[in-house]
């Protein structure tokens, strides 16, 4: 016996396929060309910020390891002076900028002078030392021991009983300065910004043996 479907059930079963069928394109089309544009300048943003991060933190650490080393480097150099300047027997010259002595070192007698007005670069000086046996001439070249100085007509400073004097000194204070500016300014860092300050000092005990 055949089976009767009435013309409304035909159409009622064909717009539910095809609303069906509309629901699945809908679902397969995947992202609009705005919304990729919307992705895409969001992530070059986030990853640009990220770049920026890492660039600036690549330039401080680069810094503050240069800062350390010129930092040990002035250290080192001053504590050689004032090390061997306490050792001194005799004071040949004694200028702010310059002190020449001698001194035992090793069992053997050196005269020793350290030039710290020295012209490096621009307005920047370099304490160099000069040593030869004692009786014998200085060197014409020296041994640079701190570079890149603010200070380097003004290094040394002389006393006697608490009395400054270029005569015959006992005592003598020590002062190096570096810039803290170009190479040695710290990104942000507002505790720097001029320069900075070692000091030293030598007591002469050879020269002040009454005490």
């Amino acid at each position: 016996m055949p089976v009767l479907v009435s013309i409304a059930t035909i159409q009622a079963y064909q717009r539910r396929s095809l609303s069906r069928t509309l629901l699945r394109a809908a679902d397969e089309t995947g992202f609009t060309l705005i919304e990729l544009l919307v992705a895409l300048t969001l992530a070059v943003g986030v990853f640009g910020a990220i770049l920026s991060m890492l660039a600036t933190s690549q330039r401080v650490e680069a810094r503050d390891t240069e800062w350390a080393l010129t930092l040990q480097k002035g250290r080192v150099g001053l504590a050689r002076m004032a090390r061997e300047i306490r050792q001194a027997s005799k004071v040949e010259t004694a200028e702010a900028s310059t002190i020449g002595f001698k001194a035992t070192i090793g069992g053997t007698e050196y005269l020793i002078k350290y030039e710290c007005g020295l012209i490096e670069t621009g307005t920047k000086y370099e304490c160099v030392r000069f040593a030869a046996k004692a009786g014998e001439a200085l060197p014409t070249t020296g041994t640079p021991i701190v570079r890149g100085l603010i200070n380097g007509t003004e290094v040394f400073k002389y006393f006697k009983q608490n009395v400054v004097t270029t005569t015959a000194p006992t005592y003598v204070t020590l002062k190096l300065e570096l810039p803290a500016s170009g190479s040695l300014k710290q990104v942000n860092s507002s505790a720097y910004k001029d320069h900075v300050v070692l000091t030293d000092a030598a007591y002469m005990r050879n020269l002040d043996l009454e005490g």
